[in-house]
């Protein structure tokens, strides 16, 4: 038997890069291949001794070299209403290239939410299960790294939050990435057809900056803003597709302020389910990173 290969898409951003460093301390039993949009990245991929390729989301036509020789596949798509057609086209381009599992990157979703961009990760999902191939989907709830890091608490000693003081459910990228690396080795033979939902903690955004400022002895500052002020920035996007996930983003901005976005106010801890270890906890993180 061959050796499965793992083709990463989205390599270099915040949860793909994360899960290039799992696989860098762990690949047993696969081998895996970097995709970037750039060229140059994936030069300099390959300069380091890396297998990379080059695959735009947005030109099927580099798809097939991207899949050539791929067993599994970590598919995450741009935040842009594109992902429909992205996805739709890689899934097929999948299929005929042979690969036997889709690991998918969604959201928390309840299958029943009033957010377009949830509900195109539903249909992303449905047309995934549809395929004929095996296929995971992982859900996470907040992901705490797109709201602060350890650069911007350090630099600013403040983050903002545009949902009011509302609560969140919230995870954090590594945990994201340790699950998804652990399933792409482990394959469809442990994983196929699961949902993986990943929501550590429920908290406001005023007691993630008291537990911050605790464990760090510094004063962290949590600026609670209206979703409006989210709405004035979307306003400005000029790309259609963008601005129509941003608007998304924006219902569910207004939604979890008031209080409508209770499926997703709950904590559902799949890090242990995949990990057999707890998620990583606010107080953990900080622990680990503001000390």
């Amino acid at each position: 038997m061959t050796t499965p290969k793992v083709l990463i898409i989205g390599a270099s951003g915040t949860v793909g890069s994360k899960i290039v460093k799992e696989f860098e301390n762990n690949s047993e039993g696969v081998t895996f291949r970097l995709a970037t949009s750039r060229r140059e990245t994936a030069e300099k991929w390959e300069v380091e001794g890396r297998e990379a390729v080059v695959l735009d989301l947005n030109e099927p036509k580099t798809f097939p070299a991207a899949l050539a020789g791929v067993d599994r596949v970590f598919l995450l798509t741009g935040y842009t209403a594109d992902m429909l057609i992205q996805s739709k086209h890689l899934v097929d381009a999948a299929v005929k290239a042979g690969v036997s599992h889709i690991v998918h990157l969604g959201v928390f979703t309840s299958r029943r939410d009033l957010i377009p961009h949830f509900i195109w990760h539903d249909f992303i999902e449905t047309y995934i299960e549809a395929s004929g191939i095996s296929w995971t989907h992982l859900h996470p709830n907040v992901i705490t790294d797109s709201i602060f890091t350890r650069t911007t608490l350090q630099e600013t000693g403040s983050f903002s939050v545009t949902w009011n003081d509302a609560q969140q459910g919230w995870v954090f990228a590594e945990d994201i990435a340790a699950v998804a690396a652990t399933v792409l080795r482990e394959g469809p033979g442990k994983h196929a057809s699961a949902n993986y939902y990943l929501s550590t903690e429920v908290l406001t955004g005023p007691e993630v900056a008291g537990i911050l400022s605790e464990i760090s002895g510094k004063q962290i500052n949590c600026f609670t803003l209206d979703p409006s002020a989210l709405e004035a920035h979307v306003s400005q996007v000029s790309d259609t597709g963008e601005r129509a996930y941003m608007e998304s983003a924006v219902i569910t901005m207004k939604l979890g302020a008031t209080g409508q976005m209770t499926a997703q106010t709950v904590v559902r801890d799949d890090v242990f389910t995949v990990l057999r270890r707890p998620g990583l906890s606010m107080a953990e993180w900080a622990r680990q990173n503001l000390i």
